[in-house]
């Protein structure tokens, strides 16, 4: 319970009123498939990007892996800051 607490502290009440189930599971599975051992970190500390639609989320994501030469996961798991991208590509 207390990093649910966290979380509902570090985000405005609109990013949880915009989560989508289906949109959120969609995005959790594709980075399960894509081999994200980092997922609860990724959602604590960048829930606002599970409300990308997915099909933008994977488009973005494959502009970033392309750009990280294939390992942008591993690469945004060494530095999470590298998720920031996301808003800007």
């Amino acid at each position: 319970m207390e990093d649910i607490q966290k979380i509902k502290e570090k985000y405005e009440e609109y990013i949880f009123d915009n989560l989508d189930k289906e949109k959120f599971n969609k995005i959790i599975n594709f980075l399960i498939k894509e081999k994200c051992d980092y997922i609860k970190e990724f959602f604590c500390n960048y829930l606002d990007l599970f409300n990308i639609e997915y099909e933008e989320f994977v488009k973005k994501y494959n502009k970033l892996n392309k750009k990280y030469n294939g390992s942008f996961l591993e690469k945004a798991s060494e530095d999470m800051n590298l998720l920031e991208e996301f808003y800007s590509i």
